[in-house]
């Protein structure tokens, strides 16, 4: 990562929202991923917050980013099931959560079956994700900020803030006094339109180059 910088350019905190196309959403995946389980992606921020396992009709095994399990999610089924093999496939899904705050299960079941995932699992999801900012609030400069306007540059914030947690450390390859490159792998996730529910996935590496002074993101940037 070679980037001309200004190593004094301000940190600030700042809120983002995906500006990813639509079905398009970022995984830090953990070290030991649930068994046959589904992302739970969300559409605010542009990347998967959970995952889910069928264990039978309408009851799911629910954990979080890091793969621990949170809940037992019963999420009764609001649609008779008249074909057999829509089980299977409902069991296939996975839940998406869309802007308008509702969660829903996407699957490729012919019959039009409505499954919710409940708010206080939504909370407890989501919830987990800002432990690890909390224990020291990430800024970002000026320039890295509008890195996160542009489709084609947007990582979540909180996929950065694991790759810093998780990733490999190493110098500033330009030598900057107190900045560190930090190197991890992520994945993104593409829905295929022709099996809802399901995800073609393509492998990332992710650099963030960070001023440890105050924890400021002041560059990054991901590649094959």
């Amino acid at each position: 990562m070679s980037v001309g910088l200004i190593t004094d350019e301000p940190g600030r905190v700042y809120t983002f929202h995906s500006t990813l196309p639509t079905g398009e959403y970022f995984e830090f995946r953990p070290r030991n991923p649930p068994l046959n389980s589904k992302p739970i992606v969300d559409d605010e921020s542009g990347m998967c917050i959970g995952y889910s396992v069928a264990q039978a009709p309408g009851l799911w095994q629910i954990y979080d980013t890091d793969g621990m399990f949170i809940r037992l999610e019963e999420a009764p089924l609001e649609a008779p099931l008249i074909d057999p093999t829509d089980l299977a496939l409902i069991a296939f899904g996975a839940f998406r959560l869309f802007r308008a705050g509702k969660a829903l299960l996407e699957s490729g079941a012919k019959t039009v079956v409505t499954v919710k995932l409940s708010q206080a699992t939504i909370s407890i999801l989501r919830g987990r994700l800002k432990m690890g900012l909390s224990a020291r609030t990430l800024r970002m400069s000026e320039s890295s900020a509008k890195h996160m306007l542009t489709p084609g540059r947007y990582v979540p914030l909180q996929i950065q803030e694991k790759a810093i947690r998780y990733g490999t450390r190493t110098p500033d390859p330009l030598k900057k006094p107190g900045f560190f490159r930090y190197e991890a792998r992520m994945y993104k996730l593409v829905e295929d339109r022709q099996n809802k529910g399901t995800y073609i996935y393509k492998s990332y590496r992710l650099e963030v180059l960070v001023r440890e002074a105050d924890w400021t993101i002041m560059h990054f940037q991901y590649m094959p």
